[in-house]
C-alpha cells in the first residue's frame, strides 16, 4: 500500500461545506492505511483541475468527494488514463454514487470501500462526451458519468441550483415552479449519425447511469458499462400529466407512461427548430447552448467501486 498515490479533490462549497470536511477525514484514514494522499482541492473547479491535470501522471488513483459535478470534473481528467477514480459522495444530490451503491454519510465505509477496490482487478465504465454541435470549441473536455438533461429536466435543474434547500426539496419546488410557462419543446435529433428526426417532447435525456433530480430511476435497467446510452423521451403530454409524471419515476411506475420511450444509442445530435436558447446540463451542472452531440466513451473511466448486479 506504501507504494500507492492518491490524488484527494475535494468540494469546498458542495453541501454548505460538509465536502471539505468528508475529504479531510477520508484523506486521513487513507494516511493511516499507509497510502501517500496529495490534496488537490482548489478554490474553484478551475483551480482544483489544473492541480489535478499537473500531478496526474504520478497517481494511482484520484478520489473526489463531493455531488454529481465534482464527480464529473474527476471523470473529464482521468477518462482513458490509467489513474482510477474514487468517489466520496458529499454532494446535495449523488446520484451517480446512488446509482453504484456507494456508501453516503459515512466517511469511515466510504474509505475502507475505496482501500478494497484499490486491491481488486480494474473496473472500468462508460462515460458521455459532449460537444457542441457547432464546432465551438470548449475550455476544456466536456464529461458526464451519470445524465445529460435536454428538456424540462434542464429547466427543472436550471432553477433547482438556485435554491438553497436539500435537492430533492430543491428539485421537486422547481418542477412545481417551471411547470405553469412550460410547453413542449421542438427539437430536432440526429440519432448515431442517422437522418435528422423532428420531434415536440417535454423531457429528452442521455441517460448512462439512469438516475438523477435526487433519486429518480429515470431509467430503471441502465448499465454503466454497456457501451451504450439510454435515450429517454416523453412527448404527447401535457402539463398536468407531466406534474404527475415525477412522482412516478420515483416509484419506478413511469415506464408505462404513454409517450414515454427508451432507445439504447451510441451517439446523438439535438438540437432546437426555434430560436429559444436552452442550456445542456449534465450531472447537475451546466454545460453548453443546444445543439449539442453527445456520445458513449465506451469504459473509459476505471472506477474504484464494485458494480452490483443493477449496476451490471
Amino acid at each position: 500500500m506504501s507504494r500507492l498515490r492518491v490524488g484527494l479533490l475535494s468540494n469546498p462549497t458542495a453541501a454548505l461545506g460538509t465536502a471539505h470536511r468528508v475529504g479531510r477525514q477520508v484523506g486521513n484514514l487513507l494516511r493511516l492505511s499507509g497510502i501517500s494522499v496529495v490534496d488537490l482541492s482548489g478554490s474553484s473547479a478551475h483551480v482544483a483541475r489544473a492541480r489535478a491535470l499537473e500531478v496526474r501522471n504520478t497517481l494511482t488513483a484520484l478520489v473526489v468527494v463531493g455531488g454529481d459535478g465534482t464527480v464529473s470534473l474527476g471523470a473529464e481528467v482521468v477518462a482513458n488514463t490509467p489513474v482510477r477514480l474514487g468517489v466520496v459522495p458529499a454532494g446535495s444530490g449523488n446520484d451517480f454514487a446512488r446509482a453504484l451503491g456507494l456508501p453516503e454519510n459515512n466517511p469511515q465505509e466510504a474509505t475502507r470501500a475505496l482501500l478494497h477496490a484499490l486491491s481488486r482487478p480494474v473496473v472500468t465504465i462508460d462515460a458521455i462526451e459532449i460537444t457542441a454541435a457547432s464546432g465551438t470549441a470548449l475550455p476544456h473536455r466536456s464529461l458526464a458519468l451519470g445524465n445529460v438533461n435536454l428538456g424540462f429536466d434542464a429547466l427543472v435543474n436550471a432553477r433547482a441550483n438556485s435554491a438553497s434547500r436539500g435537492h430533492a426539496v430543491r428539485y421537486t419546488t422547481a418542477v412545481l415552479r417551471e411547470l405553469p410557462a412550460f410547453r413542449p419543446l421542438p427539437y430536432w435529433l440526429s440519432i448515431d449519425d442517422g437522418e435528422r428526426i423532428d420531434m415536440d417532447a417535454s423531457l429528452i435525456t442521455l441517460s448512462n447511469s439512469g438516475v438523477f433530480g435526487g433519486g429518480m430511476r429515470i431509467v430503471p435497467e441502465a448499465r454503466v458499462d454497456d457501451g451504450v446510452l439510454e435515450l429517454v423521451t416523453l412527448t404527447g403530454i401535457g402539463r398536468t400529466k407531466l406534474l404527475r409524471f415525477f412522482p412516478r419515476v420515483f416509484r419506478g411506475t413511469h415506464t408505462t407512461v404513454e409517450g414515454f420511450g427508451v432507445q439504447p444509442v451510441q451517439k446523438v445530435t439535438v438540437g432546437l427548430r426555434n430560436d429559444r436558447r436552452l442550456r445542456a446540463y449534465a450531472d447537475g451542472e451546466p454545460r453548453i447552448d443546444l445543439p449539442v452531440t453527445a456520445r458513449v466513451l465506451p469504459g473509459a473511466v476505471r472506477i474504484l467501486a464494485e458494480l452490483k448486479r443493477g449496476d451490471r
